[in-house]
């Protein structure tokens, strides 16, 4: 079973050194999106967030969640 591992940033990166064990990139890509379900939470006005994750051979998936305040 690969591990893959979620590097989130904010401002400052959080490197996820442990990783998790998911079947496939598909079942990756389902907790990615959970992530980024709960990153949303916390997104600010002008808010910047991005998510990788990747696994042994390099970068699988990648989601950039951002904000403009425009007035």
């Amino acid at each position: 079973m690969p591990r893959y591992f979620f590097k989130i940033t904010n401002g400052k990166p959080h490197i996820d050194d442990t990783g998790e064990d998911l079947a496939d990139d598909h079942a990756a890509w389902l907790a990615t999106k959970r992530l980024a379900r709960d990153i949303e939470d916390s997104l600010e006005p002008n808010g910047h967030w991005k998510v990788e994750v990747r696994d042994d051979r390099g970068v699988v998936y990648s989601v950039t969640i951002a904000s403009q305040k425009h007035r």
